[in-house]
């Protein structure tokens, strides 16, 4: 890779703590963790066989996720994040907490192209099944998953000698298990107010595609998400913000804390 200018090395300095999964591959030798932990809520309803409500409730799920990517080399990254919940469901009958390993995911991500501003990656994603103590509420996730990823990344600087980055990722995702397939597409937007503030604006979309078997599933989903990144020392960063369900189908829509530590060797 060339040699960056001095504003674009500013720029770039912050795109590892941009965002999970982003389009930059990590430096060689090096890695990121995030370790994050979310509190998520919604209301939900339950019916009986014949579709009639049968009462009102509130889903709470508690979700501990650590995130641990590696650079291999300037272009090759591999990574892995496995996926812990416990989950409690209120007001509807024949429901108890569930604890349990919901996913583990393994990543490779290669970068196509990069300049000082710019890069594009692809990125592959296997997503395997968990397991877990209890029967209802059923955990998020309990089939295997195959993703593939087309990632841009682009770095830049403002007038007011702000600078950040904008991420925009595509992917489609095959289910398993009568689950329908899967359209993702994910945008981030971070700016570094100061040297040791960076906010993230990110939107994160699902629309699933073809044909689900009856009762699997098959839902569309727009999230949105804000958040502060507090950077500590040269290795440690804070992260804390919300996340909150604009709109979907054929699913309930919630909000959420979000909480995370940022390590980076």
């Amino acid at each position: 890779m060339r040699r960056a200018s001095l504003a674009a090395a500013m720029a770039l300095a912050a795109l590892p703590v941009a965002a999970q999964a982003s389009a930059w591959p990590e430096q060689s030798g090096q890695w990121l963790m995030i370790d994050s932990l979310t509190y998520y809520q919604v209301g939900v309803s339950g019916y009986d066989a014949f579709g009639r409500p049968v009462g009102t409730g509130t889903y709470r799920q508690t979700e501990f996720s650590p995130y641990i990517e590696y650079g291999v080399n300037n272009r090759w990254t591999v990574g892995m994040q496995p996926r812990l919940q416990y989950v409690t469901q209120s007001g509807l009958p024949g429901t108890k907490g569930t604890f349990g390993l919901v996913q583990w995911n393994l990543f490779l991500r290669y970068a196509l192209y990069q300049d000082d501003w710019n890069v594009v990656s692809v990125q592959g994603t296997v997503g395997l099944p968990g397991t877990a103590n209890g029967d209802e509420p059923l955990l998020a996730q309990p089939n295997s998953e195959y993703e593939a990823r087309l990632l841009y990344g682009r770095g830049f600087v403002l007038p007011n000698g702000w600078h950040g980055f904008a991420d925009f990722e595509t992917g489609y995702r095959i289910e398993s298990n009568g689950w329908a397939d899967q359209f993702r597409g994910d945008a981030t937007l971070g700016l570094n107010v100061t040297p040791n503030w960076l906010v993230m604006a990110q939107s994160f979309n699902t629309v699933s595609v073809g044909n689900a078997k009856p009762g699997e599933s098959d839902y569309d989903l727009y999230r949105v998400e804000l958040s502060a990144v507090r950077t500590l020392t040269p290795h440690i960063s804070l992260q804390f913000g919300a996340w909150h369900d604009a709109g979907g189908r054929q699913i309930a829509l919630g909000n959420a804390g979000v909480l995370a530590i940022w390590l980076r060797y």
